[in-house]
């Protein structure tokens, strides 16, 4: 009795041990890839908003980049390395996720909760989803189930409320004045020079500067005499880029210049304008209010956009002042997230009509 009392205990012991193992011993799903903001982000989310954007982006773009397009470079870093459409992507997921997190911790603040109609549209969201083939694609590659899958639409719901909410607060607006486009001629002696190989832009020296002004008077002085300022231009070597028309605040060459265009009639020149990085003569063409009801509406979004940029900048600006995505985000854990696409080519194609006409007949002639 003894014995047999010993080998159930140790049975037990080894029994609660193997417990302890695997509660303690975390999937690579549930394994944490980041944290944002007091938020954490598990692999497996990631993976599923990554699968999404890869499988929506071949679905669009694979027809043109071919078998090559996740490697093939869309940029380079701040080091000048290259930046593939697959790490492009893959940053763009997490940047999303974490706004998504920080929108939905404020969700409170602006009392946002979904509705019974919400509720009902992210029922309707989730079985269409696990339904068509882009979301049977994601769920089988990343394992997760609809609750998983729901819960991301949840939350991406939620954050677009906050936001809507945000840009409702900060009611902007665009009048017709603003949307109003400005049409000008203009002469530019830039004093600025650009390093052919870097392209960085550096200020002209002092005596290069005072050459440019002396040249913009000089040029001034023929188009006040009555030389045509588009003959004036190409005397001068600045007849590229002349034309303008932009919206208040939207001029290439900023404040000082929109407030020289403004005192002007309709055809009028102006003086020799330092725009702090070029001497400018312009000759105001006038206004236009053709398409104000598209122009008020771009704005509009424009202008939404910023109100809603500086509130979650208060929010995120201390957290992104301390993330460096290649420190902050589990790189060994996201590797092994990689994109991977195969062409399905005429000859594949064709051979899998074959066969399932082969196929067809074989079962025709068996059921007769």
């Amino acid at each position: 009795m003894k014995r047999i009392g010993r080998r159930l205990v140790s049975l037990a012991l080894i029994a609660v041990m193997g417990a302890t193992l695997l509660t303690g011993c975390k999937s690579q799903d549930e394994k944490t890839l980041f944290s944002f903001a007091g938020n954490d982000v598990t692999y497996q989310e990631a993976h599923v908003y990554a699968r999404i954007q890869q499988y929506s982006a071949e679905e669009q773009y694979a027809s043109y980049f071919g078998e090559k397009m996740w490697s093939t470079q869309v940029g380079t870093d701040s080091k000048g390395k290259k930046i593939t459409l697959q790490k492009s992507i893959k940053t763009s997921v997490i940047e999303q996720i974490k706004q998504v997190k920080v929108l939905c911790a404020h969700a409170d603040e602006y009392k946002v909760k979904l509705t019974k109609d919400e509720k009902k549209q992210l029922n309707t969201s989730m079985t269409e989803f696990a339904k068509n083939d882009l979301g049977k694609k994601v769920m089988k590659v990343t394992g997760a189930d609809k609750a998983f899958i729901k819960k991301i639409y949840e939350q991406n719901m939620i954050a677009s409320k906050v936001q809507s909410a945000i840009i409702k607060k900060a009611n902007v607006s665009v009048s017709d004045e603003e949307a109003t486009t400005m049409k000008v001629y203009k002469l530019v002696f830039t004093t600025k020079k650009t390093d052919s190989k870097t392209g960085k832009s550096t200020d002209m020296t002092d005596k290069e500067k005072k050459a440019q002004l002396a040249k913009a008077e000089k040029a001034l002085k023929e188009i006040k005499s009555g030389t045509n300022i588009k003959t004036v231009a190409k005397k001068y070597g600045v007849n590229s880029d002349n034309s303008e028309s932009y919206t208040a605040g939207k001029a290439d060459q900023g404040t000082e210049f929109e407030a020289a265009v403004k005192k002007l009639k309709k055809n009028g020149v102006s003086g020799v304008i330092d725009t702090k990085k070029a001497y400018v003569i312009v000759k105001f063409l006038g206004k236009s209010t053709k398409d104000l009801s598209s122009t008020k509406s771009t704005l509009l979004s424009e202008k939404q956009q910023a109100a809603y940029n500086k509130v979650y900048k208060k929010w995120t600006n201390k957290y992104e002042k301390e993330w460096d995505e290649s420190k902050d985000v589990d790189q060994d854990l996201w590797k092994q997230v990689t994109f991977k696409y195969k062409a399905t080519t005429a000859a594949s194609t064709a051979a899998a009509t074959t066969t399932a006409a082969s196929t067809e007949a074989t079962t025709t002639a068996a059921s007769k």
